[in-house]
């Protein structure tokens, strides 16, 4: 499987410009706060690498585990890419890295946006792991990641 294309289907982890949480005007939120919001299973309703998307076979296989700071993604009951995000909630969008401890692309730490609105998700990543992506694109023949990923109901 590309790993590029798989790469940062979690990190995404990522994609959020919304929380889920109702906040004040004045109010920001935590990344506490964000990490629970996005605690769970979700699964990719689009994966698009440098404006190709992943073939639907592929995507509806594909999952992602967000546990406090921890990802893990899997293709059916197989670990394909597991490790750690750090968020930042000062920004709009929210901004992460993401750094891969275990499959492919170990050792990396790919820069992203996202955004949460309840049970979706949206995350940009850079899979040349240079340039932390400004809007949730993926134009043709970019290094771009976008991803838009739905909680699974428990």
């Amino acid at each position: 499987m590309n790993s590029r294309v798989v790469a940062f289907g979690a990190c995404a982890v990522l994609a959020m410009v919304g929380n889920g949480m109702a906040f004040a005007a004045d109010d920001k939120p935590d990344a506490e706060a964000v990490l629970k919001s996005m605690a769970g299973t979700w699964t990719y309703e689009s994966h698009i690498t440098g404006g190709e998307p992943m073939p639907a076979e592929q995507r509806k296989a594909m999952t992602v585990t967000f546990d406090g700071g921890k990802f893990t993604i899997k293709n059916g009951d197989k670990v394909v890419m597991a490790g750690t995000n750090k968020i930042d909630v000062s920004n709009t969008p929210y901004t992460i890295d993401a750094t891969v401890s275990e499959g492919e692309g170990k050792g990396r730490t790919t820069p992203g946006i996202f955004a949460i609105d309840g049970d979706v998700m949206r995350a940009c990543f850079d899979m040349a792991d240079k340039t932390r992506p400004d809007k949730f694109a993926s134009p043709a023949e970019s290094t771009f990641t976008l991803m838009v990923m739905k909680r699974m109901k428990k």
